[in-house]
């Protein structure tokens, strides 16, 4: 399998999901799109399961699927409450930025060192995935960052991205203690359990508003599922760094999502940011 290739449909799989979401359940409330695919998905791993090979799991596998699993639902919780709380060009920006927190907790937990090359490598699709969430027509080149102190969704991101460094980190630690298959089936139908029965237990979503639209709401579920599957086994083939780094090139697929079906404008920055974060995609196909 090409890792790189597995990474690069994942990032296609995340715009398409965001795209879906915002197309067909713009309607719903925030709580309500963010429920959406984990609960169509939720079958999928179920049936799932049944057919993967149950590994035997090595020392230290539950220890930190207790710690993963909590941090990947507050993770998802801030990504959304930051979506929810502030404008997306002063959000978004900070998503880029997760690959740098895996460099650290990839070296710490896993011992993975990164070539000079592929972490250049990283810093231009980091570079490219700030760039091309700007609006540099109204709101200057450095606002997000001038953001932090007035948007709290700004800070809800950075703080989502930061997680999302360490939990793809501890995702990997679950792979290499069981297998891609299962450890991304078993853990996401467990965290689609989790989320979904906190979000309809604290009232933040319905079961009629979830399947208000079912069809689509299966679609959706099915990028998810490919997506995670993905993922798991393209993050099993390299350094974590490199696969969350081509992973976020999901911002290029968004451009043109944005283009086609929602006729997005400041097309200036967008095109900037994907020249850079293409460049930093082939950096890391060559180099890492």
């Amino acid at each position: 399998m090409n890792w790189f290739l597995l990474s690069l449909y994942t990032a296609f799989a995340l715009a398409t999901e965001a795209a879906l979401l915002k197309r067909w359940f713009s309607d719903l409330g925030p709580w309500d799109m963010c429920a959406i695919p984990f609960f169509y998905s939720l079958p999928f791993y179920a049936i799932g399961l049944a057919f993967v090979e149950i590994p035997v799991l090595q020392p230290g596998y539950w220890p930190i699927f207790a710690w993963v699993l909590p941090l990947t639902m507050i993770a998802v919780v801030f990504h959304f409450r930051a979506i929810y709380s502030s404008p997306l060009s002063l959000t978004m920006p900070f998503l880029a930025f997760t690959p740098v927190f895996v460099i650290i907790t990839g070296h710490v937990l896993l011992g993975e060192t990164l070539g000079i090359q592929g972490i250049g490598g990283i810093l231009l699709v980091m570079a490219g995935g700030y760039v091309l969430n700007l609006d540099s027509t109204s709101s200057g080149w450095l606002a997000p960052i001038k953001a932090i102190g007035n948007e709290p969704g700004s800070l809800y991101m950075l703080v989502a991205a930061s997680l999302y460094g360490l939990c793809a980190v501890g995702g990997k630690m679950l792979i290499l203690r069981s297998s891609p298959w299962f450890a991304g089936i078993f853990f996401f139908l467990i965290f689609d359990i989790a989320l979904v029965g906190m979000l309809l237990l604290t009232r933040r979503t319905t079961l009629k508003q979830l399947c208000r639209k079912p069809a689509k709401g299966i679609v959706a579920g099915v990028v998810v599922v490919t997506e995670i599957i993905a993922h798991h086994l393209a993050i099993s083939l390299v350094h974590a760094a490199y696969m969350v780094a081509i992973k976020r090139l999901a911002g290029i697929f968004a451009v043109g999502y944005g283009w086609l079906w929602f006729r997005e404008a400041n097309i200036r920055c967008r095109l900037l940011g994907t020249a850079i974060m293409t460049a930093g995609a082939m950096c890391i196909a060559a180099f890492g």
